[in-house]
Formats: C-alpha cells, sequence, structure tokens
C-alpha cells in the first residue's frame, strides 16, 4: 500500500524552515551523546554517513576525530549552511542534498557506521519501516547504526513524530542485533527524559569482523 504523503515528504518544506529560522532541532553544537559515545574511538576509524545532517555541526564534529564523513541532508539551505560551518571550521566532510530514501550503495558504496538524530522523527511515519531498509542498505555486513531517538512522548502531530521504543525494536530487528540501549547522560535539557541512545549492528555479520565501537 502506498503510503500517504505528507508536508514533511517535500524539500520546499524543510528549505522553509530554514529560511524562517524555524529550526528548533538544531543545537548549533555536536550532540553531547554524540560526542559521549564516539570520544576516544581512536581504532578502526572508517566511513560514516550522518543521514539529516543538517546545519553539519555532528558530521563535522566526526570529521575531526578522523572518520570519513558523509552528510546528507533534505534541506539545500541545510546543506548550504553545513558546508559554510565546515569551512570556519578547516575540515572538509562531504555534504550533498539528498532524499534519505533515495540513498543507493550502488552510488555511495557501503558505510562502517550510520548515524541519525532528529530525522527518524521527522519523516512522515507512514514511511518508517522504509527509512529502516535504507539504513541496511546502506551498512556494511557488520556495520554500526547509531540513534539517537527522539520524542519519547506521546504528543499528536508533528513534526517531530513521536517515537516508540517498542516500534523501533520490531522495526530494527528484522535486520540488526541491538547492542546497547541507554538514556543519554547529557541530553538537552528540554529533551531530557525523552530520548534514547541505541546502537544496532547489522546482521549477517562475517566472523572476520567486529564492529567499530566495540
Amino acid at each position: 500500500m502506498k503510503n500517504k504523503t505528507h508536508p514533511v515528504d517535500s524539500s520546499q518544506f524543510w528549505d522553509e524552515r530554514y529560511r524562517q529560522n524555524a529550526t528548533g532541532w538544531e543545537l548549533g553544537t555536536p550532540t553531547p551523546a554524540f560526542v559521549d559515545c564516539f570520544s576516544g574511538l581512536k581504532n578502526n576509524l572508517g566511513s560514516l554517513l550522518v543521514l539529516g545532517s543538517g546545519s553539519g555541526h555532528d558530521a563535522i564534529w566526526l570529521a575531526q576525530q578522523g572518520y570519513k564523513v558523509t552528510g546528507v541532508d533534505f534541506s539545500l539551505e541545510a546543506v548550504h549552511r553545513s558546508l559554510s560551518n565546515a569551512k570556519l571550521a578547516n575540515v572538509s566532510p562531504t555534504f550533498l542534498r539528498r532524499d534519505v530514501f533515495e540513498l543507493s550503495p550502488d552510488e555511495f558504496g557501503w558505510f562502517d557506521i550510520i548515524v541519525e538524530y532528529v530525522t527518524f522523527c521527522a519523516i512522515n511515519p507512514s514511511r518508517r519501516a522504509e527509512f529502516v531498509r535504507v539504513v541496511s542498505n546502506m551498512l556494511r555486513p557488520g556495520g554500526t547504526f547509531v540513534g539517537l531517538f527522539f520524542p519519547l512522548d506521546n504528543r499528536s502531530g508533528g513534526p517531530p513524530f513521536a517515537v516508540n521504543i517498542d516500534e523501533i525494536r520490531e522495526l530494527f530487528g528484522d535486520h540488526f542485533e541491538l547492542q546497547s540501549s541507554v538514556e543519554p547522560a547529557r541530553s538537552v535539557s528540554p529533551r531530557m527524559g525523552k530520548e534514547m541512545l541505541m546502537i544496532w549492528i547489522k546482521n549477517e555479520i562475517p566472523t572476520h569482523e567486529t564492529s567499530t565501537l566495540q
């Protein structure tokens, strides 16, 4: 059955949010939970994809740690901001305007790690299973998906659309093994208690490979 359309399915919707500075999801800094998760991991640095990279703060910080980073965002306005921020930071992650649902390993190859925050909750909820398939397709076997899921509440409407941990476990469980699920110690204060950091490993891990986050 075809997914019902929603304004969030249009890149123009997101471009306008950026033009109006109606970007409450933007922190202006790297996400504290990701800084805690990735800090000190200097071994097995590899290729990393940031979904919904926004103004680029997470992608830029991860590039500074030594990862080969690609950031993709549906909004051209966001990509322009991320390129400007990367220039100021003197690093060179790749930033591209892409529809998450059109990503293909035929174009990019496989990634070792995929990171997402406030993208899963921003897409049309009827496309969440499709989102999981994209993540699986873009990760190498044994690759790592790091998702900071927000908002864990009972709100109606969106974006952001409410997320549910049981739903996430069900959707990702067909493609991944859950490595860890923790409430981040350093959530941004308005989001405290409303988000969960989950690390998933793609199924069919070859015996000679291990996760880059183990």
